[in-house]
């Protein structure tokens, strides 16, 4: 007996290495080239801009605009990687996902992700993310973009 997933959501993340950070952070354009191979995300047009969070920043639910969204971690100060502060919060916003059952179906609980510099998340844009407070000394810079 096979098991079919009704709803599937493909997330990627990544830990870029310090040379393709250093890259994407100079040429945005390098975003496609850096997705998992044959990823449909590789071969559209994408938008970005760099956003700096600082201190005290926070963001309720956003979504993409696009097909496909990804959050790239430029620069982050060290911090314990235990406290949430910047953290990505992915969420399913259809109705009533927080009440299902069993994790997965349709999508699946909240998933936190810290925000440590080369992280890499691709989501579909559908999907609805957060962002947990900044700590008042610490500070992100992310490059956010939107496949057409």
């Amino acid at each position: 007996m096979s098991i079919t997933g009704l709803w599937p959501t493909p997330v990627h993340t990544a830990l870029l290495a310090a040379g393709d950070l250093a890259r994407l952070a100079d040429d945005p354009t390098q975003l496609p080239a850096l997705l998992p191979a044959g990823h449909p995300g590789r071969d559209v047009p994408w938008t970005w801009r760099t956003e700096k969070w600082d201190g005290g920043f926070h963001a309720a639910l956003r979504h993409g605009t696009g097909t496909w969204s990804a959050l790239v971690v430029l620069d982050a100060p060290a911090h314990d990687r235990a406290e949430a502060s910047g953290a990505l919060i992915l969420h399913d916003p259809r109705a009533g996902a927080a009440n299902v059952g069993l994790p997965g179906l349709p999508w699946g609980r909240p998933v936190t992700i810290p925000t440590v510099p080369g992280t890499l998340v691709l989501v579909p844009g559908w999907l609805a993310w957060q962002i947990a407070p900044v700590h008042p000394d610490e500070h992100r810079t992310v490059l956010t973009a939107d496949s057409a």
